[in-house]
């Protein structure tokens, strides 16, 4: 293999939140309710990186993570995996509430997977780990496979290809059946 076929991978990292790529299609318009975006842009830069903290707030349900989990979410805002945040956002209970309605409503949305809760739905479809791969072009997401996933067959959700309108590289997902 040649030097220049190596380079082409430049960072591949293990994360736990690959899950959440299932929602989104739904991150700008929620971005946009969380008065973090408009007109595709974020507001400030502050709301980018509050943007990071909400996105994993969707997976987890807390305000507060490790940095080591959010080199998915940093991608998904346009932003290097290796930029140095402050892990932690205040928000209000209006905003968690918006965030739990988004997943609440993706259930009902997916009657494939049966009733279930926030929780149950983190749990087994967001919480998942992956590995996130960069190549000159394109992010890659490989997401490990769980008996249950033969239920995406039947997911009404877009996920294989992500570009956010702010993405500085699309995102492909490879999600076994």
């Amino acid at each position: 293999m040649s030097n220049e076929a190596v380079t082409k991978s430049q960072i591949e990292l293990s994360i736990s939140n690959a899950g959440m790529i299932l929602l989104s299609s739904y991150f700008t318009i929620l971005l946009e309710n969380l008065n973090l975006v408009q007109n595709n842009t974020f507001i400030t830069e502050k709301a980018r990186l509050d943007s990071i903290s909400c996105l994993q707030y969707i997976v987890s349900g807390t305000t507060e993570t490790n940095q080591s989990h959010l080199a998915l979410n940093k991608i998904l805002v346009g932003l290097s995996p290796n930029t140095n945040i402050d892990a932690t956002i205040n928000m209000n209970q209006n905003q968690k509430q918006l965030i739990d309605y988004l997943i609440q409503s993706a259930i009902d949305y997916w009657p494939a997977i049966g009733k279930s809760s926030i929780n149950g739905f983190r749990g087994n479809w967001l919480m998942r780990n992956g590995i996130l791969r960069e190549t000159e072009d394109i992010w890659e997401l490989f997401i490990e496979k769980r008996s249950y996933d033969l239920l995406l067959e039947r997911c009404p959700f877009s996920f294989s290809n992500v570009k956010l309108p702010w993405m500085v590289k699309p995102l492909q997902v490879t999600w076994p059946l």
